[in-house]
């Protein structure tokens, strides 16, 4: 299940920091280790990073899931007892 609406700028702010993560890893990975251009690195690094996008989806779910399990996390805006 997706993210409370509250939480929609959060979960999409995760998604994008772990896609931006991977792309960068994979496009470092990719130059160093098979010493193809910048241009390809980037170019297969983002290609990589779309066929994971579901992945990533799935890896934000279960840190919100979480989240939502653990009661002492408040939602934004929330009162304290």
């Amino acid at each position: 299940m997706r993210a409370v609406p509250r939480r929609h700028l959060s979960y999409a702010s995760l998604v994008l920091l772990l896609a931006a993560d991977l792309l960068a890893l994979v496009s470092l990975l990719l130059n160093q280790w098979l010493e193809v251009g910048p241009g390809w690195s980037w170019l297969l690094g983002a290609a990589l990073t779309l066929v994971a996008l579901p992945g990533l989806l799935w890896a934000a779910d279960r840190v919100f899931a979480a989240a939502r399990s653990v009661g002492n996390i408040p939602m934004t805006g929330g009162t304290f007892p």
